[in-house]
């Protein structure tokens, strides 16, 4: 794999990083044990809660990138100057340390693939008391599969909704076909007896708002570098779609990633999955790539601002696309040759593009860190953001009145 186009990204950080090391705080306030907010258990008695302040918290970041696995995490690692490793009890066994930059503002973690390693490894580094990430931003970057209709190979994506596609029902085909015929797929919603109907039952992870207003300055920024356009090969297999936006040369995105542990491919499941995502957010969200690991994270945050060990607000999604979701024309009739066999060309541009599109943003927030980003003020959300419950306050723009909660 070529890294020239990422590790040249190096020196555009170089007049940032070239800051004194960190000092140790004496006194974290990020959140004071007065302040819990007073609740009852579940049968009216007493229900003790711990303080959760990080008074003698060392690292505090003002920028985190989230990687998933090797692949993802290997060009960040040779574009920035992560010289300082930090292992830490509870995260993933097979990427057991922290990276930090020389002055440790930049600072980066490998969770594992898949929602459970996300959600373990995020709340082992969320809860460690040597991090105060209480106004750390945090900026998820992984691969993708992407939707021909919306982006291409090499594509960026930046999302507002992240939806959870996995807790349905599931029927096989054998199963539904004789008595089901218009079933898009096998399927169904919790709590429901049909594709169109919204779930009765829910967990809370189905749907996640982030920052919109912060999204666009990542997206803003991240439309101004020169992405790599990928091999021949990827402009070859691109050129089989009909879609203009699969055709063309990857491009910076405004769309919504799916999160399922089921690796899905094709026309059926893609045209369903299209179908529940404007469901899900009753109309709002626009699907295009499709991951495993973001509802898990987001929930992780969504819990811990929840008690001021982390901001929300300060979370962007970028997904790049590796891969298409369902195949061109030529292969309509041959899903399993598509993924399988067919040769699209190679995943390089995906993974070179996470850096070149990510850093903008994360050089933005260093530069600029006493006047703009440190308060927040200036791109804090005027959307909805977190959660179907509404657990961070607000009133959600998707979902519905009431739900069973399971």
């Amino acid at each position: 794999m070529k890294f020239g186009l990422v590790c040249a990204v190096g020196s555009v950080l170089s007049t940032v990083l070239a800051q004194p090391l960190f000092e140790k705080r004496a006194i974290n306030e990020t959140a004071l044990e007065d302040a819990i907010p007073a609740s009852t258990g579940a049968k009216g008695g007493d229900n003790i809660q711990a303080s959760y302040g990080k008074p003698f918290a060392i690292y505090q970041p003002k920028a985190f990138v989230v990687s998933m696995f090797e692949l993802e995490r290997d060009p960040w690692l040779e574009a920035l100057d992560f010289v300082h490793n930090i292992t830490l009890p509870g995260l993933s066994p097979i990427y057991p340390t922290v990276h930090c930059t020389t002055n440790y503002t930049i600072c980066q973690i490998t969770t594992g693939e898949g929602e459970i390693n996300a959600a373990a490894s995020v709340t082992a580094l969320t809860m460690n008391p040597l991090f105060d990430l209480s106004k750390t931003y945090f900026l998820i970057a992984g691969i993708a599969g992407g939707e021909p209709k919306y982006t291409t190979i090499g594509g960026v994506t930046f999302a507002k909704y992240a939806v959870q596609v996995g807790l349905e029902y599931q029927f096989d085909y054998t199963d539904y076909h004789n008595t089901n015929a218009n079933w898009t797929s096998g399927y169904i919603p919790y709590g429901t007896d049909n594709q169109d109907t919204y779930p009765g039952n829910v967990y809370g992870t189905e749907v996640f708002e982030v920052n919109e207003k912060l999204r666009d300055r990542a997206v803003e920024l991240a439309l101004k570098v020169d992405l790599n356009n990928g091999t021949k090969q990827n402009a070859a297999f691109r050129a089989l779609y009909n879609e203009t936006a699969a055709s063309s040369l990857p491009s910076v995105y405004k769309c919504d990633v799916l999160t399922s542990d089921n690796y899905f491919t094709g026309n059926a499941l893609g045209d369903y999955f299209a179908n529940l995502t404007k469901l899900m957010t009753n109309g709002s969200a626009t699907y295009c790539s499709t991951a495993q690991e973001d509802n898990a994270s987001l929930e992780v945050f969504t819990r811990l601002d929840k008690y001021g060990l982390v901001d929300f607000d300060r979370v962007i999604v970028m997904r790049t696309i590796s891969d298409f979701s369902r195949p061109p024309p030529s292969l309509f009739n041959n899903t399993v040759k598509f993924f399988f066999d067919s040769d699209q060309g190679g995943i390089g541009a995906s993974l070179d593009n996470l850096v070149l599109a990510g850093t903008p943003i994360i050089h933005d927030i260093l530069t600029n860190w006493d006047k703009v980003y440190e308060s927040g003020k200036k791109y804090s959300s005027k959307n909805y953001v977190g959660d179907i419950f509404g657990t961070l306050g607000g009133e959600p723009n998707f979902g519905k009145s009431s739900f069973d909660i399971a």
